[in-house]
């Protein structure tokens, strides 16, 4: 039988806040590993992995600036396409906020599926119910989309039987983190 295509959707700050309360070191996991391990689980083809994530601006330190965008060149080199936008700063209240990243994450997945047909199944690595509309979509239109997250910050909305979804353990993470050379 042939393997459903599936592409992961990655929401990297929603992932990484997620993952804290189960490994030290969210930033040392494998985002390879990770989207083979979860396609392995529900016997999928992987064709891509796409990784949405908010960037600081060099005025919040250069060293943060430097070690974000380190790491985001890392990923590319693993063939992982990164999908960026900058922090909003709200003045008043002097705190910068990720604006627009969940609506990038549910219009690619629209598209890659019924637009550009490039998978049957979206799978989901966030917690947050903010994608049930664009799941919802995807599902009316006959493809899937199975949802994965740590147990903290999961949404109980997106575990309630409308999608699939796959809890992550420490155990889970634990064996997707990178191997110290």
């Amino acid at each position: 039988m042939e393997k459903r295509k599936a592409i992961v959707f990655i929401d990297g700050s929603n992932f990484y806040h997620n993952s804290k309360s189960l490994v030290d070191k969210p930033s040392k996991i494998d985002f390879k590993i990770l989207s083979e391990f979860i396609i392995d689980k529900f016997q999928l083809e992987l064709r891509e992995i796409r990784y949405y994530n908010a960037i600081p601006d060099i005025s919040d330190g250069e060293s943060v600036y430097y070690k974000h965008m380190g790491f985001l060149e890392g990923l590319r080199k693993q063939g992982i396409i990164v999908e960026e936008r900058k922090l909003k700063r709200i003045k008043e209240l002097n705190i910068k906020i990720e604006k627009g990243i969940d609506v990038m994450i549910a219009s690619e997945m629209i598209r890659k599926t019924l637009v550009e047909k490039k998978c049957e199944v979206c799978m989901l690595i966030s917690g947050d119910a903010d994608f049930i509309p664009a799941m919802q979509i995807i599902k009316d239109a006959g493809y899937e989309v199975i949802v994965c997250c740590p147990r903290y910050g999961f949404s109980n909305e997106l575990r309630q039987g409308k999608f699939r979804y796959l809890v992550l353990s420490k155990e889970d993470l634990e064996k997707c983190l990178k191997q110290s050379n």
